[in-house]
């Protein structure tokens, strides 16, 4: 199963990256829309403040960047991508003075090596979490959503400070191929914890929509 979805991802490689050329003004275009249509008093104190208040903290607090933490999220999201394609972990290291590494069995490919620089993992953990709960019948406790709201802040801008010239994840997956890719796979991200975030699959599902709507009249117009 490992070799066949390598194969797939590196047969899709550069179509994807058209792709996500070609999205990328109708997924910032639905982004927008969606953040200004959903700024309602609830939402803002309940989500919004939660997020810019952990962004504000990565930078009040000393050493939050480069922290055991903040290693420990990059590394792991290589091997949740890992993990996805039947990679199986071989080792992973944790350095606050000299970063981290992760090693895994089998060829890899680009999604693993370049997951940690859109994948906001610890907020679709929440929403997975948040999945299982109501089907399990219970409704979702009142600091789910700050909870999110901040893990969601702490995503953004630490992948904002690993985005940077000397990263040699971008050099082993390809610096074109990052280039192209990571924009528009961020604006996706984000676009997915945010409309999640303001109603639930309703939320994704109407975004989705609005991405598809954007997206047609944007080809009608180039074309």
């Amino acid at each position: 199963m490992q070799d066949i979805l390598n194969i797939i991802l590196k047969f899709i490689k550069w179509p994807m990256a058209l792709l996500m050329v070609l999205m990328f003004v109708p997924v910032f275009q639905s982004d927008m829309t969606m953040v200004c249509a959903t700024f309602t008093l609830r939402f803002v104190m309940t989500f919004v403040v939660p997020m810019v208040g952990m962004i504000v903290l990565w930078f009040v607090i000393p050493g939050l960047n480069g922290s055991h933490f903040a290693i420990f999220e990059h590394e792991f999201t290589h091997m949740f991508a890992a993990l996805l394609t039947f990679h199986r972990p071989k080792s992973m290291k944790i350095e606050p003075d000299k970063g981290g590494s992760f090693g895994y069995y089998g060829e890899g490919n680009w999604f693993i090596t370049l997951a940690p620089y859109f994948v906001p993992t610890f907020p679709i953990i929440m929403i997975i979490f948040s999945i299982i709960w109501r089907w399990a019948g219970e409704s979702l406790p009142e600091l789910f959503m700050p909870v999110l709201g901040m893990l969601f802040g702490y995503h953004l801008v630490s992948n904002a400070m690993q985005i940077h010239g000397e990263q040699t994840d971008f050099a082993k997956a390809g610096w074109l191929f990052s280039a192209l890719f990571l924009p528009t796979a961020n604006l996706l991200t984000f676009g997915f914890v945010w409309a999640f975030a303001v109603r639930d699959w309703t939320g994704v599902t109407r975004w989705w929509h609005l991405i598809m709507h954007e997206l047609q009249l944007f080809i009608k117009h180039i074309f």
